[in-house]
């Protein structure tokens, strides 16, 4: 099988699949190289744990920011489901009217 994810990676899977012929194995590699002109020389390292820890933790608190209106009124709307809190907006039942004088 055939990797071609960087010229390393490529130049491997040719000698490979050659049976470490190197002659085979460089016409092989040439003849997939000259069709990729942008692959890398080395593969790609994959972020380190901490790395992927902290690019979850800035995309959880970057939609928690972007939705907390949203939340707030869900968390209303479940506390006044269950009876637990008033709504902002109502007023107190015991307040006397106001003067028009």
């Amino acid at each position: 099988m055939i990797v071609a994810t960087s010229k390393v990676a490529l130049k491997t899977s040719c000698l490979r699949a050659c049976d470490n012929d190197i002659d085979k194995a460089m016409r092989l590699y040439d003849f997939f190289v000259k069709d990729m002109p942008n692959l890398p020389d080395f593969d790609v390292a994959p972020p380190s744990a901490m790395q992927q820890a902290k690019e979850m933790a800035v995309n959880a608190f970057s939609w928690l920011d972007q939705n907390q209106d949203r939340i707030v009124g869900f968390w209303q709307l479940f506390q006044q489901l269950r009876g637990g809190i008033t709504p902002v907006a109502t007023p107190p039942s015991n307040v006397p009217p106001i003067p028009n004088k």
